[in-house]
C-alpha cells in the first residue's frame, strides 16, 4: 500500500504538477520512511525460509535502499534534493535525482507486490508476469544510477562536515571516517548489483519461456 501511495504521489507532484525534488520529498516523506524501514523484514523472511528469495540478493537490495535513505538522503537532505545529474537543456525528469529514485523504487515495488498478490489469488495476468520479469530491465539501472547520484551529491557535505566520523584520540582508541565508509559501500555495489541483474535476467528467461511453452501446449 505504501509503495502505491509513494508512486502516486511522485507522479502527481513531479509529472502532473511539475514539482521539484523537494516537493516530491515533502509529499512522500512519511510513507517512504515507513515502507523502506519495514523492508528489513524481507531479509528476515528470506533468512527464515518464509519466502524463497535468495538471501544474498534480498540483503543486497534491501541494505542498499536502507543505506541510501537513512545514511545519505535523510542526513544530507538539502544537497540531495537540490541537485541532479543530467545533460544540460534536457527536461528535469531526464536528470537523475531524488525524483527518478522514487519513480524507480516505487514502480519496481508496485510491480513486484502486485504480482505476488495476484499469485496468491491464483490468477496472474500475462501483463503482470511480463512486468514482473521485464520491468527491472529499465527500472533497475535507473534506480541504481539514482542511488549513486544521491551519494555523489551528498559526498561533498559528508566530507566537509566529517559527518558520523569518530576521531582520535578517544578512550576507545578507535577511529572511523564516514566518507571512507561511503566509498567502501559504493565499491560493494560492484559485485552485488551485477549479480542481482544477472539473476533477474536468468529468472526472466526461465519464467517467460516456460509460460510460452505452456501456452503452446
Amino acid at each position: 500500500m505504501h509503495r502505491g501511495l509513494i508512486l502516486g504521489l511522485t507522479v502527481r507532484v513531479a509529472i502532473m504538477e511539475g514539482g521539484s525534488s523537494a516537493d516530491v520529498y515533502k509529499a512522500v516523506d512519511l510513507p517512504l520512511k515507513v515502507a523502506q524501514s519495514a523492508a528489513f523484514l524481507e531479509i528476515v523472511h528470506s533468512a527464515l525460509g518464509i519466502v524463497r528469495s535468495p538471501l544474498f540478493i534480498t540483503t543486497t537490495q534491501v541494505f542498499s535502499r536502507l543505506w541510501i535513505l537513512w545514511g545519505i538522503v535523510v542526513p544530507v537532505l538539502q544537497p540531495c534534493l537540490a541537485g541532479s545529474v543530467g545533460i544540460p537543456g534536457t527536461p528535469p525528469l531526464a536528470h537523475l535525482g531524488f525524483t527518478t529514485l522514487m519513480l524507480a523504487w516505487a514502480s519496481s515495488e508496485v510491480i513486484r507486490y502486485s504480482f505476488f498478490g495476484l499469485k496468491e489469488l491464483g490468477a496472474v495476468p500475462y501483463v503482470s508476469m511480463w512486468l514482473r520479469y521485464s520491468g527491472f530491465i529499465v527500472l533497475y539501472p535507473v534506480g541504481v544510477a539514482s542511488e549513486l547520484t544521491m551519494v555523489w551529491l551528498a559526498m561533498p557535505t559528508i566530507s566537509k562536515t566529517r559527518m558520523w566520523s569518530i576521531h582520535m584520540p578517544n578512550a576507545a582508541n578507535f577511529a572511523v571516517d564516514y566518507t571512507i565508509v561511503c566509498w567502501i559501500v559504493v565499491l560493494l555495489y560492484l559485485p552485488g548489483l551485477p549479480k542481482l541483474y544477472m539473476y533477474m535476467l536468468t529468472q526472466r528467461g526461465k519464467v517467460l519461456a516456460g509460460d510460452a511453452k505452456s501456452k503452446q501446449q
